[in-house]
């Protein structure tokens, strides 16, 4: 082509760009919200430098709590404070409990399963999850019991170590995966098992990649980054190992079921698929249980064991909140049984720094991106249908408006006057509305249970010198690489 033509379809396909960039982002009532102007093609990718999420808190400075970015050519209205979260996932929750593609899980999942999926199937399937997590437990005295075992056999293992310096993060991962591996498919796997091992790695490799660069990239430009080499590549060879696991799985438990005493959500999916066996619309397809059996093991896995990683080296950092906790487990609970959730009541400082753990790792800084259901009026804008909205909590979490020291670990946080435990609804580690996280009574039971018992038994003590520890930058980097450091469990005397 000749460079004057090249000239001219460059200016046609720019003047096309700015005239759908006004069409569809006018700054007006009724329009999508203000935000920088982006470039032709790439959007506003150059003002989301990563950590993403921080770069989106400088634009709410700039811009107020509601805001567009364009990712790409697709706008983005991104949600901050807790207020205007609040208002949008709960309060308008029906309007906004779309989920909004998510072209990197979409290669995974073909579009099947509960996390990536919108109308009957998510309805479905989301419904069937919560029923079967509540039936197999969650919320009840079964689900404490296999957390209590499963913390015995975490704390034997780290008393094994004798007081001498490791790194606590495998111990704390085989622990929380045991958990849902019992609850997905029955089986409680051993420290040496090298499947298990090879599932822990392919986990953590996938999330690793999703948090990065390369996966925004992927995620903005499916079409062309899907033809390229780069680490998506190998992601999805690793992916097709972790789908074997999963058959291989399902294909045991079929072989195996006993429609009189389901063991597993695995079993009772199966179960109510032989009911809709024959059904036109019926959503209990191996598909969807594939996928959605691959979304609770990195959901399960995954966000919890971090948050107790990070529990443990806060604990560390700050020993006179360790010492206090230590102080209430000991006059509350005692050292002649294990710690159980109804001692939450009876632990207001020890349930206060859980929280306040939570808040402060900020494990899950902004949401998945969530899409509006049907055209919104929402203060002052008119949103479209299908438009992306990503709902920053870690703006919620870090929130001036709702937070007494917002940057800094503080417990009191979540104590009142008299130094009793006081709910916040402006703590959303679990997200909230209709897409709020269905696993959150477990991950609390597990954050609660392990980190509890462990304390019963030791004192935690980092090797580094606990004022050298920069918080904020081990949180940063432990998106990109995981969390690695190495800490003494020294056992308390009786």
């Amino acid at each position: 082509m000749e460079p004057g033509a090249v000239l001219i379809t460059g200016c046609l396909l720019l003047l096309l760009f700015l005239l759908l960039f006004r069409a569809s982002a006018g700054q007006g009532p009724g329009r999508l919200p203000p935000g920088p102007t982006p470039l032709p093609v790439l959007g506003n990718l150059t003002h989301n430098v990563l950590p993403l999420y921080q770069s989106y808190r400088r634009l709410c400075q700039e811009y107020g709590p509601i805001f567009t970015v364009w990712l790409g050519p697709r706008p983005t209205v991104v949600l901050c404070g807790y207020e205007v979260v609040h208002d949008a996932l709960v309060e308008h929750s029906e309007e906004f409990s779309g989920r909004a593609p998510i072209p990197l899980l979409k290669q995974l999942d073909q579009g099947y399963g509960l996390v990536n999926t919108n109308g009957e199937r998510w309805r479905q399937l989301h419904r069937f999850t919560l029923t079967t997590l509540r039936n197999l437990g969650m919320g009840k005295r079964l689900l404490e019991q296999r957390v209590q075992e499963e913390a015995q056999h975490l704390t034997r293992a780290v008393a094994e170590k004798q007081g001498h310096a490791f790194d606590p993060v495998p111990d704390l991962t085989r622990a929380v995966a045991n958990i849902i591996c019992s609850m997905v498919m029955g089986t409680r796997f051993s420290s040496d098992n090298k499947t298990f091992q090879e599932l822990q790695r392919l986990i953590l490799s996938y999330m690793c990649y999703f948090r990065s660069l390369p996966a925004q990239l992927y995620n903005t430009f499916p079409g062309i980054m899907h033809f390229l080499p780069g680490q998506h590549q190998r992601i999805f060879r690793e992916q097709e190992r972790l789908k074997a696991f999963i058959q291989a799985q399902v294909a045991s438990h079929r072989h195996n079921l006993d429609p009189s005493a389901p063991r597993d959500l695995i079993d009772c999916f199966l179960l109510q698929q032989a009911k809709e066996r024959g059904k036109e619309q019926t959503e209990f397809k191996d598909e969807n249980l594939m996928a959605l059996v691959n979304s609770l093991f990195i959901a399960g896995m995954e966000t919890t064991s971090n948050t107790i990683q990070f529990a443990l080296l806060l604990l560390g950092k700050f020993p006179a909140t360790q010492a206090r906790v230590h102080g209430e487990l000991d006059r509350e609970v005692g050292r002649a049984r294990p710690p159980a959730l109804e001692d939450r009541l009876r632990l207001p400082y020890t349930n206060a720094v859980l929280h306040e753990i939570q808040r402060y790792v900020d494990m899950v800084p902004m949401s998945l991106p969530h899409a509006t259901t049907r055209p919104t009026p929402f203060r002052g804008y008119l949103i479209p249908q299908g438009t992306t909205i990503i709902p920053l909590l870690a703006s919620v979490h870090f929130d001036p408006a709702s937070w007494e020291t917002p940057e800094d670990f503080n417990p009191g946080h979540f104590l009142d006057e008299n130094g009793a435990f006081r709910k916040r609804d402006t703590a959303m580690p679990f997200s909230a509305g209709k897409r709020a996280c269905p696993g959150e009574g477990l991950a609390k039971a597990e954050i609660f249970l392990f980190i509890t018992t462990l304390l019963q038994s030791f004192t935690l003590e980092l090797l580094a010198d606990p004022g050298t520890i920069d918080l904020a930058l081990l949180r940063r980097a432990f998106r990109g690489q995981g969390l690695s450091y190495e800490l003494r469990a020294i056992p308390r005397p009786a």
